[in-house]
């Protein structure tokens, strides 16, 4: 996990996927090993396969907030609002002091009382 941690960290995201495909593989019911991917898949702009390791990541940590907080990049980056006013809700029951999370959930507030009318 290390070296795919700092794979990712010097932008080798070819070496990363390797490195986290055998974590993942190695450990299937590591949440974190999930995460890990899924966060290299957003940053690679591989939404689908990203909020698909995010769902998995979720099955096995409800409460994962890293995972929520990811979901909710997702969302944004395709202009889904709703869905990431939803995800930020649920990461704000876990974490409700999250600086970022709160900020989203602000900017989102506007946009979703247009949408409900």
């Amino acid at each position: 996990m290390n070296a795919a941690i700092a794979a990712v960290a010097g932008k080798d995201y070819e070496t990363a996927k390797r490195l986290l495909d055998d974590v993942v593989r190695a450990y299937p019911l590591w949440p974190e090993a999930w995460n890990k991917r899924a966060t290299l898949f957003f940053l690679m702009e591989r939404d689908e396969e990203s909020a698909r390791d995010i769902r998995r990541t979720l099955q096995l940590e409800p409460r994962h907030f890293g995972a929520l907080a990811g979901f909710v990049q997702i969302c944004l980056r395709h202009g889904e609002a709703t869905a990431a006013a939803i995800a930020c809700d649920a990461a704000l029951r876990i974490y409700p002091t999250s600086p970022a999370m709160r900020m989203v959930a602000e900017r989102l507030a506007p946009l979703l009382s247009v949408t409900r009318h």
